[in-house]
């Protein structure tokens, strides 16, 4: 399970569709941005406190004439948003840079263009959203603006960022253990490889066990159950995250552990039993792209709940062994 090159994110029309119709919105707005006072955010909320979500923002300037783009730079980004060595050589593989000047607020990647290039700087910021801070779906952002060309921001199709409310512990309540939780509610990822949602997997099941051990060489984690292993793998054939575990082995009669498999499989919507020689293995599958961190987490819960429903009954029915 060591080839990285699979795992990662395929098309999704409907999202690309999305990211599309926003790109063609985006540039409309940022040729009307033509006064020095415009300026404009799209942003992923989060509790500035952990540090900035992912945002890309912009800005008029040159008595209307140009416009500047800045994405949101590891100086600045929460220790869950930051960005690999590959993500920054992207960005400035298409043009961006970092601002090193006397007195610029450095650690944002920026580009400057003409105004009548918007639709090339929408493209670049689309593209900075999607392929680089890994923003699933437009729909997720949400915007800050001002200046003139604010009346029409609505053409965006994205909440104000004032609207969408932040959960905030009181400060006084605020943990180390808390503030990386907070980090970590992201609504959903778009990792780019197998490796990214590994790590991914890593954190829900760190914070859902307290601490959880280093993948083995193949990848996989292993958490205990009932006195046995329960593994996590992330798959290499497609990105999706498999939990399974081998509840029975030493099964007595093959036919028979068939009819019981299939009646397991009959009765649960999410899981899955299969006979493999002699021993029976449960599992369920959870996608990995988008890889949604809640939705592992609870299914851990359904595979843990149906494991400790079924486990003893069925190695009693078939003459099996538990591990």
């Amino acid at each position: 399970m060591a080839d990285d090159s699979r795992g990662g994110a395929p098309a999704d029309p409907a999202f690309q569709i999305a990211w599309d119709e926003f790109e063609e919105a985006l540039a409309g707005y940022l040729s009307t941005m033509v006064d020095s006072d415009d300026h404009l955010i799209v942003e992923l909320p989060g509790d500035e406190r952990t540090g900035a979500a992912p945002y890309v923002q912009f800005a008029s300037f040159g008595d209307g004439t140009r416009l500047r783009a800045e994405v949101s730079g590891n100086c600045f980004l929460g220790p869950d948003y930051v960005l690999d060595d590959a993500e920054e050589a992207l960005l400035r593989r298409v043009g961006f840079a970092v601002d090193t000047s006397e007195g610029a607020q450095t650690g944002n990647w920026y580009v400057e263009r003409s105004v009548v290039d918007a639709p090339a700087v929408a493209q670049l910021a689309v593209l900075a959203l999607q392929e680089v801070l890994g923003v699933t779906h437009p729909h997720l952002l949400t915007h800050q603006a001002w200046g003139p060309a604010a009346d029409g921001v609505a053409a965006l199709g994205l909440c104000s960022s004032s609207d969408v409310p932040v959960e905030k512990a009181p400060i006084e309540k605020v943990t180390e253990k808390a503030t990386e939780k907070a980090a970590r509610r992201r609504t959903a990822y778009r990792p780019k490889n197998r490796q990214k949602l590994i790590k991914l997997v890593g954190r829900v099941l760190d914070e859902k066990y307290d601490g959880c051990p280093e993948p083995d060489d193949d990848g996989d984690y292993g958490v205990r159950h009932m006195g046995q292993p329960v593994w996590v793998r992330v798959r290499e054939d497609q990105p999706a995250v498999e939990i399974f575990a081998r509840v029975t082995h030493g099964v007595r009669s093959r036919r028979g552990t068939a009819v019981e498999v299939g009646l397991l499989n009959r009765d649960h919507l999410w899981l899955k039993w299969e006979l493999r020689g002699r021993d029976v293995w449960q599992k369920l599958v959870v996608p990995g792209f988008p890889f949604v961190p809640e939705h592992l987490d609870g299914m851990l819960d359904v595979f843990m709940d149906a494991m400790t429903s079924t486990r003893d009954d069925l190695a009693l029915r078939v003459g099996g062994r538990t591990a």
